[in-house]
């Protein structure tokens, strides 16, 4: 990452690579995290960990009850990020439709037959489900910064990781099917936005998100982090 880009500073690096492992579920809802442990794993300072977890406290991905544990889930933190999702991502995706060139519709294209390759042709799906939600992260977020809207796209950054790390866990503990609706789903707004129709564009990410939206949620009532992990789904350390 300091190859990469020389400017980031250790806090931002280890920020980053933090929340990813929360993200991607590596590090599980409840598990402790440890600065000490981390800081000697990534042969740094525990100073840039101290920053680092006072930023995911600050941007609720850490709690500290005392030391630091991964923030468990909430129903209201979905359901206020998913309801903001439903108002972003259509509007992004009506005015993609009116503004997308060629070269950009093949990417797209590009990335949902990926998806549909792993999610109709792949064994293990519980294994890849990693691959899943990176391509669906790739795929939305192009979408948002296909519509040509600095503010919607700066917006869409603050959000974008909190509404992932809640998709990631539907695409680790799925229901039947979802995995073949997934991988359909997305060509088929693919062939929507395809036909340059603002409406429709608009119509299909609506219903391609409520029906993630119905998904997460039935698993709300029934479920919750301390279930989570009696089901062998997550081992906190």
């Amino acid at each position: 990452m300091r190859k990469r880009n020389p400017f980031l500073s250790l806090s931002d690096i280890v920020y980053d690579i933090l929340l990813q492992e929360i993200v991607s579920f590596r590090m599980a809802p409840g598990s402790r995290v440890n600065e000490s442990t981390i800081a000697e794993l990534l042969g740094v300072s525990r100073s840039p960990v101290k920053n680092a977890l006072t930023r995911l406290m600050h941007n609720s991905y850490v709690v500290r009850q005392p030391g630091y544990r991964v923030a468990a889930f909430s129903e209201k933190e979905y359901t206020d990020i998913a309801e903001l999702s439903e108002l972003i991502e259509p509007y992004a995706a009506g005015r993609a439709a009116v503004a997308i060139k060629d070269t950009d519709l093949d990417v797209l294209y590009d990335i949902a037959g990926q998806l549909q390759h792993i999610c109709v042709k792949s064994g293990n799906l519980q294994h890849r489900y990693i691959d899943v939600v990176d391509l669906e992260y790739q795929f939305h977020s192009r979408i948002v910064h296909l519509a040509d809207h600095p503010l919607l796209e700066e917006f869409y950054e603050h959000i974008k990781y909190k509404l992932y790390r809640y998709r990631s866990y539907l695409n680790y503990d799925p229901p039947s099917g979802y995995f073949e609706v997934v991988g359909t789903e997305h060509l088929t707004i693919c062939d929507i936005l395809k036909m340059r129709d603002q409406g429709m564009a608009e119509a299909i990410m609506r219903r391609h998100l409520a029906l993630a939206r119905a998904e997460f949620k039935r698993k709300f009532p029934a479920e919750n982090n301390q279930e989570f992990n009696k089901k062998g789904l997550f081992s906190p350390t």
